[in-house]
C-alpha cells in the first residue's frame, strides 16, 4: 500500500493521531527524531525538522507527495528560544522542502495551542476562534506568528487547518491527579479548559477526512470549562482523599483567568466527544483506560 499521509512529529498526541489515521485506512508516514518510537502501523522515518524533511517514500499524491500532512511538534521545553527553534524554524523547514518538492497535499494542519490566544477577556466570557485578543506571553507570540507562517505558506490548492488544543489530558499526563493526592492546588479559583487526548486526536482525523471544507481555525476543547477547584473536588472524592482542602472557602478569591473556550464551530462540524467534561476523562484515566505514547 502506498503511503498517501505525512505526520512530522509523533510524540504522545501525534502517534495516537497517527494510529487513527491508520486505523481510519490511510498509510501514514511519521517522522521523528527516534523512528524506533514509532508503532506499527505507522512508518517511522528518523529526522530533525529543523534540517528539513529527510529520506521519504514516494506518496501517492500529487508530485508523488503526500493526500495529507500534520504537523504535530512538541518543543522538548517552555523557553522562547525553544519554540522559536521548534515552531517558527522547524514549520518553515517544512514547508520550504514541500515547496521545492512539488508537493500540494489537499489538505495540511496544524497543532498549535490556546497559548496562541491572548487573556483579555473578564469575568465569565466564552471565547471562540474570533477573538481578536493577541497573544500575550513570548511563546504564545511564537505560536501565533507561526500559525500565519503555516497557513500563508502552503502551496496553491492546499487546504489548510489549525487547530488549538486546551489543556491536553489523558493517559500518563497525571500532574493535576497528583497535586489533588498530595491536597495542594495553586489558584483554585481559575477556569480551566482542557481536551483528552484522544479526543484531540479523534478531531484532528475528523477535519482532515471529513467531506466538507474545513474552516481555517478550531480550538480543541471539551463541553465544560470549570473552576479548578471544581476539578480537584471531584478528583479527591473519587480518589478517596480530603476533599477540604479544595472547598474550603470556595468563592472567596476573584479567579484568575476566567474565559470560558467554546467548541461550538468544531461541534458544527458534527465532531462527537468521547470525553465531554472532565469527569468522564478523568474516570477512564483512573481506571487505567489507555496508554501514554513515548
Amino acid at each position: 500500500m502506498t503511503a498517501d499521509t505525512l505526520l512530522i512529529g509523533a510524540g504522545d498526541l501525534g502517534t495516537e493521531i497517527g494510529l487513527r489515521l491508520a486505523a481510519a485506512g490511510r498509510c501514514v508516514v511519521a517522522v521523528r527524531r527516534r523512528a524506533a518510537l514509532v508503532p506499527a502501523p505507522l512508518v517511522g522515518v528518523a529526522g530533525d525538522v529543523s534540517d528539513g524533511l529527510p529520506d521519504l517514500p514516494a506518496f501517492d499524491g500529487a508530485g508523488d507527495g503526500p493526500r495529507l500532512l500534520v504537523i504535530c511538534l512538541t518543543a522538548g521545553g517552555r523557553s522562547e528560544e525553544r519554540y522559536r527553534a521548534t515552531f517558527l524554524d522547524g514549520v518553515d523547514a517544512v514547508l520550504r522542502d514541500v515547496a521545492a518538492r512539488g508537493w500540494a497535499p489537499e489538505r495540511a494542519l496544524f497543532v498549535s495551542s490556546t497559548g496562541a490566544m491572548g487573556h483579555a477577556q473578564n469575568g465569565d466570557a466564552w471565547v471562540d476562534e474570533t477573538s481578536s485578543d493577541a497573544a500575550d506571553t513570548p511563546t504564545g507570540r511564537v505560536l501565533a506568528e507561526a500559525e500565519q507562517n503555516f497557513l500563508g505558506g502552503l502551496p496553491v490548492g492546499t487546504r489548510g487547518i489549525v487547530v488549538r488544543p486546551s489543556g491536553l489530558y489523558g493517559p500518563g499526563r497525571e500532574w493535576f491527579i497528583d497535586q489533588v493526592r498530595a491536597g495542594n492546588l495553586a489558584d483554585p479559583d481559575r477556569m480551566t479548559n482542557r481536551i483528552h487526548r484522544d479526543d484531540a486526536a479523534a478531531a484532528v482525523v475528523h477535519l482532515l477526512t471529513m467531506s466538507a471544507e474545513a474552516d481555517g481555525l478550531y480550538l480543541l476543547t471539551d463541553d465544560a470549562p470549570a473552576p479548578a477547584r471544581e476539578v480537584a473536588t471531584f478528583l479527591a472524592r473519587e480518589l478517596g482523599v480530603d476533599t477540604e482542602p479544595f472547598t474550603a472557602h470556595e468563592g472567596a478569591a476573584r479567579p484568575s483567568a476566567t474565559r470560558r473556550l467554546s467548541n461550538a464551530r468544531l461541534r458544527g462540524t458534527g465532531f462527537t466527544l468521547t470525553y465531554p467534561t472532565f469527569r468522564e476523562g478523568y474516570a477512564s484515566i483512573l481506571a487505567g483506560e489507555g496508554e501514554r505514547h513515548p
